[in-house]
């Protein structure tokens, strides 16, 4: 799966799906449910911060000993 393969994806699921709260091990789980055998957890990492840079969603730091984001509501969901 290329990058831009692997983030179209996951820019899909943020805007299409029912949950707001992405985490790395979620991130993860998606990318090997279609296919990218080894997902990093960096890759998973840098790739939710590439949306939350685009405004899609924003970091969620109440539990500092956990990296969580949520989707940005008054985005309007556009990539």
């Amino acid at each position: 799966m290329s990058a831009a393969d692997r983030l179209s994806l996951l820019g899909r699921a943020i805007r299409d799906g029912d949950e707001d709260e992405w985490t790395t091990c979620r991130v993860k789980r998606l990318y090997r449910s279609y296919g990218y055998a080894a997902p990093k957890r960096k890759t998973a990492r840098d790739d939710l911060a590439r949306f939350a840079r685009r405004g899609l969603l924003v970091p969620d730091d109440t539990d500092p000993g956990r990296r969580c984001y949520r989707l940005n509501h008054a985005h309007g969901g556009q990539l």
